[in-house]
């Protein structure tokens, strides 16, 4: 029986802000991916589904998903079914379909995936036997306008080249659905968009097919138009051949041939066929990627190259184990009994047995990595997948575990690259996917976290910090001038004054130097040579006073109660010049120990 490949987007809010923020994108992409999932629903493999929303879904990993699902993991007899739910757009100068994702730029196509190309080739270049693209798209920009034969018309955004491309091949299909427009808000039904939370009650059910009990992609589009309003009735594009099953025992498509073929290339050793980075419970849920399998660890299959090396001949010209070989084999086993146990402290002493007995032994290697990584020891776990890549650098397992390793310690880039090389070795197992798609997943977060920091320190922050300095310096001079000026006025409110002002210098100084480094503690600096410039013209015309003329000294002749009053000023401007500059100096250095900017960078 085929497998059921589904790829599950929504996306909510976007970073150009000419995509309009949706309310059920995320929610209905939720849904959808678990009830395929679910025992009680669509009953699909969890690891076949792989569900991406929010900052995640980025134009460069959907892309890959789709891509590796459809070109490199589907067989003869599988379906690939995508579903998107977000913004789609048409170019204004060609009229060509997009779809757009959490980094793509409205004016920018190329930060959008191209319809065309993808159904090219995704559709046209997989092996699967049916290949569904879902899109649930808003329809975003005045384009639209221009190509619509009717309010909710989703043709212009395949356009002549898709439409020749599903004439010419069978049992690829598009269902589009209008999610909205410019003129036309989304519409939900309990917390869901109105088509998925129709498409969920008749896949629960309704649409199935009477006679077989089946639900059929004919028969879920038959019972959606029935079920839905104008806006949200879907338009279903492409030739079937075979009927596409989405619920229900799926038809044999493959030829026995073929059949025996794929499960003869699953067991060849060498290709690591149904081996995973597989980790035992207990990776720490704060890893980037605690855990690849739920379950407990399985029986490794080793490569040819390493399992020659392995044996050694006998008499009668077969292959046997030496007995030392069989004590490290028995050892291995009886640790991979004890972590079913839950008994990893034993299990870890019996692997350290086994590799006294044969250093080079690859189980017992791969064993050993897989329980330090489960107790956060990574670097050492490393060090161990190191020596067993050394030894059997074709084995695709232990090229994920790196991956997983690498994830945990946060060096995704080389994460990413062990995981590339596993996919060559081994490019039909599922959980490396997964592993890939979570390394993707944090390096979209962590570009996304970089832009965000660079616009925290963009020059709207600079200018919002210059202008709380300037704000802090005038606050706190008026506090200190306002004695001087008015003589009656309370002398707490004056102090008032000056301590909110010095207050704003320095908070603004520290935050500013410690999260924004060296151009915030320059900005510094020009408000306190500012405040100093200030301070030295006050002392300037104190000076006046032994000369025995100048305004100064004529005004405090008259008004001798004037003198305390100056000399709070003088003492302010002072403070402003040095309190707020030395703590933006401890406040840099800190940043630097610390890794504030390194981090955010």
């Amino acid at each position: 029986m085929g497998r059921r490949l589904g790829i599950i987007v929504g996306i909510n809010t976007y970073q150009d802000t000419a995509f309009r923020p949706l309310q059920y994108a995320e929610n209905d992409a939720r849904a959808l991916a678990q009830w395929l999932v679910n025992t009680k629903g669509g009953n699909w493999a969890p690891a076949d589904v792989q569900h991406v929303q929010g900052a995640y879904a980025t134009r460069e990993l959907i892309e890959s998903l789709i891509h590796q699902a459809c070109a490199k993991v589907a067989g003869p007899g599988d379906l690939v079914f995508v579903y998107f739910a977000g913004h789609a757009f048409l170019n204004e100068n060609n009229g060509e379909g997009y779809l757009a994702f959490t980094n793509t730029q409205h004016q920018q196509p190329t930060t959008a995936i191209h319809l065309p190309s993808l159904v090219q080739q995704a559709m046209g270049g997989s092996r699967a036997a049916h290949v569904i693209f879902m899109l649930d798209c808003f329809h975003t920009g005045p384009a639209w306008q221009m190509h619509l034969s009717s309010p909710f018309d989703a043709k212009p955004l395949l356009g002549p080249n898709i439409f020749n491309a599903l004439q010419q091949t069978s049992d690829r299909f598009i269902l589009c659905s209008c999610r909205g427009n410019e003129q036309a808000p989304e519409t939900g039904e309990r917390g869901l968009g109105r088509f998925v939370y129709r498409m969920i009650l008749g896949l629960c059910g309704p649409a199935s097919e009477p006679k077989t009990n089946k639900i059929t992609l004919q028969s879920l589009y038959a019972y959606l138009l029935k079920s839905l309003g104008e806006q949200q009735r879907p338009q279903l594009f492409g030739q079937e051949r075979l009927p596409l099953i989405l619920v229900g025992e799926m038809h044999a498509l493959t030829t026995p041939q073929e059949s025996r073929q794929r499960q003869n290339e699953q067991a060849t050793p060498g290709q690591s066929g149904n081996v995973s980075a597989t980790f035992i419970p207990g990776m720490p849920s704060s890893s980037a990627y605690p855990q690849v399998s739920t379950g407990a660890l399985k029986e490794q299959t080793l490569s040819s190259g390493a399992a020659t090396a392995q044996l050694s001949p006998t008499t009668t010209g077969e292959v046997a184990l030496s007995p030392t070989e069989q004590q490290c084999a028995m050892l291995v086993k009886q640790a991979r009994h004890l972590i079913q146990m839950q008994n990893p402290n034993e299990a870890f002493n019996l692997v350290e047995q086994a590799l006294r007995i044969v250093p080079n032994d690859i189980p017992a290697l791969i064993l050993k990595g897989q329980l330090l990584g489960t107790v956060g020891r990574f670097e050492e776990a490393l060090y161990v997948v190191g020596l067993v890549l050394q030894l059997d650098p074709g084995n695709a397992l232990p090229w994920s575990m790196r991956a997983a390793l690498l994830t945990n310690t946060g060096q995704y880039q080389l994460a990413l690259q062990a995981i590339e090389r596993s996919l060559e070795l081994d490019p039909n197992n599922p959980e490396t996917y997964s592993i890939k798609t979570n390394i993707m997943g944090q390096i979209a977060e962590q570009q996304s976290q970089k832009l965000m920091a660079i616009r925290r320190d963009g020059p709207a922050s600079f200018w919002r910090g210059a202008g709380i300095q300037f704000l802090g310096l005038i606050i706190g001079l008026a506090g200190a001038a306002l004695p001087v000026i008015q003589p009656k006025v309370s002398i707490m409110l004056a102090l008032a004054l000056q301590s909110l002002g010095l207050a704003l210098l320095c908070f603004n100084a520290v935050r500013g130097s410690y999260l924004y480094g060296f151009t915030r503690l320059l900005l510094t600096f020009f408000f306190s040579v500012l405040a100093a410039i200030i301070l030295g013209a006050t002392i300037l015309l104190g000076g006046v006073l032994h000369t025995g003329t100048g305004r100064v000294y004529t005004m405090l002749q008259s008004k001798p109660d004037l003198l305390l009053p100056f000399s709070f000023l003088g003492i302010w401007l002072a403070l402003a010049v040095a309190l707020p500059l030395l703590l933006a100096l401890f406040s840099w250095i800190a940043g630097l120990i610390m890794g504030v900017r390194r981090k955010k960078g």
